[in-house]
């Protein structure tokens, strides 16, 4: 193999690793802003959770007051229904203590069912706070982490690009702008292809028989695909004795 065509295999080389570090590196924030919703999203659900037992709490207070309130009332109305002056005053006070009752009975039953909700929020409420405080501690965590690995991705990727300049700076400059050439048409690569039993190894197109045949005469010649333009590298095959 010419050591010019070595030459290009090194920086097809570094090109691919810069270009997946630089994949990695712009998915990363990607990454971590799916990460921060996922906690923010989690961080409401505790929120949320905590706001319905406050407002529980909040009822249940109510609630208890106005059956101290109520039962208060019906106490006094019992001494007042003693003192009814006639029957009208008696059945006044009578319907009182029934509605007074029966709003007891009400509330009572509204107590329960905030209890038994209360019951099921609290352990779901722990729950989802321990699940917060691990979602915001491996947050943190990630976060340093995709710090180090941008500050590491970014070192080598101009230390990559400083091996480049040094390898092209090597290279005549025939070999230097063949390598621009392609690298501009190939962005992401590959510039060298390995040619397969007379089809190139990257655009699949079938060589002519000739250039084929000149191509495995001479593997060391410069051979580039007259349909892609890449440069083929043709290792012929071990015999053995």
């Amino acid at each position: 193999m010419l050591p010019e065509i070595s030459t290009l295999a090194q920086l097809e080389r570094l090109d691919a690793q810069t270009h997946q570090l630089q994949l990695r590196l712009a998915e990363l924030p990607k990454v971590l802003m799916a990460e921060k919703k996922a906690v923010e999203a989690k961080k409401k659900e505790v929120e949320d959770l905590q706001s319905r037992l406050s407002a529980n709490e909040k009822e249940r207070r109510q609630i208890e007051g106005d059956i101290q309130l109520r039962q208060s009332k019906i106490k006094k109305l019992r001494a007042q229904i003693e003192q009814a002056a006639n029957d009208t005053q008696f059945q006044a006070f009578q319907h009182e203590i029934q509605f007074a009752e029966g709003e007891i009975s009400k509330g009572e039953d509204r107590e329960l069912d905030l209890m038994e909700e209360a019951e099921g929020l609290e352990p779901k409420l722990k729950a989802d706070q321990s699940a917060l405080i691990e979602a915001q501690k491996a947050g943190l965590e990630h976060f340093r982490s995709a710090e180090q690995e941008h500050k590491k991705g970014m070192a080598q990727i101009g230390q990559n690009a400083a091996a480049s300049r040094e390898l092209l700076a090597k290279l005549s400059p025939q070999y230097a702008q063949l390598y621009e050439r392609l690298r501009k048409k190939y962005k992401t690569g590959p510039i060298l292809s390995e040619p397969d039993n007379g089809t190139c190894g990257v655009c699949q197109m079938t060589l002519r028989l000739a250039f084929w045949q000149g191509i495995k005469a001479d593997p060391d010649k410069l051979w580039q695909c007259e349909e892609c333009s890449r440069v083929l590298v043709y290792n012929p095959p071990v015999m053995n004795g």
